[in-house]
């Protein structure tokens, strides 16, 4: 075989560069976020067509606010992955501590990412009221609140209008059932009130409160805030509904 000439040395390195760029955009394209790896705690997927780079840093956007703010607040360390997939339909929702969004939730900001990071950051699951309320609280705090429940209007706004069906939080703080009825008035109600009452609690007594409960486990009200949970219920309606706070 004659040897290669220079030409025929240049025609190689071409094809091998070209190779080279197609196996990049393949990566780039891939259903694995490539900039996962500049970000290990942070991993988005999707077997969606049509999913923009734009797309993908929306969604570690917000979850990047997330696991910024809330572990300090709750006084904890979280280190793990979190894993999103984005989806072509249904709802946001965090099972086995992998995350669901649907595309068309992203690219309206109704996904409620923080919400769902929340409840793998946290773990509540045995009190929803306690566990929806972080979660509903530190979403509209930190990111975008157009989804479910308040849909774009402040926590307080919403249960000042609704302050003739409001329930009872220290009923309320033990159902967990009226969360689970999917589509329902009274579970948007019960996750406004829940919401409104943790923005309370840190309003008026602090982060570090908040903490102390979260880390507790138990969730006694009495022992970290030295009031029956039916006492604070009732700073925290008039705390919304715009009288004067009870003094400690």
């Amino acid at each position: 075989m004659a040897p290669m000439n220079g030409f025929h040395k240049k025609i190689l390195l071409l094809v091998a560069v070209i190779s080279l760029l197609i196996s990049v955009n393949e990566i780039m394209s891939a259903n694995i976020d490539s900039n996962s790896l500049l970000d290990p705690q942070i991993t988005v997927s999707t077997k969606l067509n049509g999913v923009s780079q734009s797309d993908i840093e929306s969604v570690k956007k917000e979850t990047r606010k997330a696991l910024t703010y809330i572990p300090p607040i709750l006084g904890i360390e979280y280190k793990k992955n979190i894993q999103i997939k984005i989806v072509d339909y249904g709802i946001c929702n965090a099972k086995e501590d992998i995350i669901t969004v649907p595309i068309s939730h992203v690219r309206d900001k109704s996904s409620v990412i923080i919400h769902e990071v929340t409840h793998i950051i946290a773990k509540h699951e045995n009190n929803s009221f306690f566990s929806e309320g972080l979660a509903v609280y530190f979403q509209e705090r930190f990111g975008e609140f157009h989804g479910f429940p308040n849909f774009s209007v402040p926590l307080d706004d919403l249960v000042r209008k609704h302050k003739n069906q409001l329930l009872q939080i220290a009923k309320l703080k033990h159902d967990n059932e009226i969360f689970r009825q999917v589509g329902t008035e009274q579970r948007r109600i019960a996750y406004l009130e829940a919401g409104s009452f943790i923005n309370f609690l840190v309003v008026k007594y602090g982060e570090q409160k908040l903490a102390e409960l979260h880390n507790s486990m138990s969730l006694n009200y009495k022992q970290v805030y030295g009031k029956e949970i039916e006492k604070l219920e009732v700073e925290w309606k008039n705390y919304v509904l715009g009288n004067p706070l009870i003094k400690k």
